[in-house]
């Protein structure tokens, strides 16, 4: 049975944008979408839809403001909480810098969590598309 390696390497790419990487189901590798520009594909087909054709799945991906929100829903105070319920995404991620960079406490434990975060959504991608994996 093939397991996928859940490295450092392969958490780093679910940071990549939205459909820049593709996984293969039939070998277990992480693919970075450019690898497919030279292929004839049919003017008819999306790129994704093409590279689901060849055995690629969308891999897993997480969005700096998913991280943002889900941070502060953590450890941020509730009147934090509530000064940037009403600020729009566009605007979300300077204003999360904004008051990370204001108030230190914020920083204690930061990357831990970041880590966790990205590990627990590479795991759920995983279950979802029944890929055996371990982690490294």
């Amino acid at each position: 049975m093939e397991l996928f390696e859940l490295d450092a390497d392969a958490l780093k790419k679910g940071w990549g944008a939205e459909e820049q990487y593709f996984f293969s189901v039939k070998d277990y590798k992480i693919v970075n979408h450019y690898d497919f520009a030279d292929y004839d594909r049919p003017e008819d087909m999306s790129e994704t839809q093409f590279l689901l054709s060849l055995g690629y799945i969308p891999y897993f991906n997480v969005k700096r403001i998913q991280l943002a929100k889900a941070y502060i829903a953590a450890v941020g105070s509730k009147k934090l909480q509530q000064k940037l319920a009403n600020i729009s995404d566009e605007n979300y991620i300077e204003a999360f810098w904004k008051y990370f960079n204001a108030y230190p406490h914020l920083s204690e434990g930061y990357e831990e969590f970041q880590n966790n975060y990205l590990l627990k959504k590479a795991i759920d991608w995983c279950d979802e598309n029944g890929i055996n994996f371990k982690v490294i």
